[in-house]
């Protein structure tokens, strides 16, 4: 910041804060959407060893109801 009389300061803090905040509301939220990401990990030798996890995780659930 620059030095100089206060009210310069102040105008100068005003006048950012001023372009801040129209950068901010100018910004539109992420809608996270599980649809979105459905089907992006194609067939590979993670993906695979997503699904094997996942699926020896659900049978541990699973077998722990009983």
């Amino acid at each position: 910041m620059t030095t100089g009389t206060f009210e310069q300061r102040l105008s100068s803090v005003e006048h950012s804060l001023s372009e801040l905040q129209s950068t901010v509301l100018k910004l539109t939220p992420v809608k996270k959407d599980w649809r979105q990401a459905a089907g992006k990990l194609r067939d590979t030798s993670l993906a695979r060893e997503v699904d094997r996890l996942g699926r020896e995780y659900r049978e541990q659930q699973n077998q722990q109801e009983f």
